[in-house]
């Protein structure tokens, strides 16, 4: 566990899941080996799996990175405009991309540990 707000230019690195209770702002890093969750806003950067493992997930409540990487898939946010939707949010590795989806019960269920 992790309790604060990260700000630009910090950088947080764990060897297993990490839980963030906070905000990471633009230009802020999360470095895991495991998972990450954020209950919080992401809107820095989000690498899980860092040891090479694809199955790692990422969520975070209010979900609007600037990058995501999961082992070696990378995610980057669209130059199109910012996405308004505020609601928990899962990102994970299928078929060499990586997606978001909303978090729900039946999504929870598919996550293989």
């Amino acid at each position: 566990f992790y309790k604060d707000h990260l700000r630009s230019g910090q950088v947080l690195e764990f060897e297993q899941s990490v839980i963030i209770i906070g905000d990471v702002n633009p230009g802020a890093s999360i470095i895991s080996k495991g998972n990450i969750i954020v209950l919080g806003s992401l809107r820095g950067t989000a690498y899980a799996g860092a040891s090479g493992k694809q199955n790692c997930f990422i969520v975070a409540m209010d979900m609007h990175p600037i990058q995501l990487r999961i082992a070696d898939v990378f995610a980057r946010a669209s130059d199109n405009g910012k996405s308004t939707i505020s609601e928990p949010r899962i990102a994970f590795v299928a078929e060499e991309n990586i997606y978001i989806e909303p978090l729900t019960k039946s999504v929870l269920n598919d996550i293989t540990l």
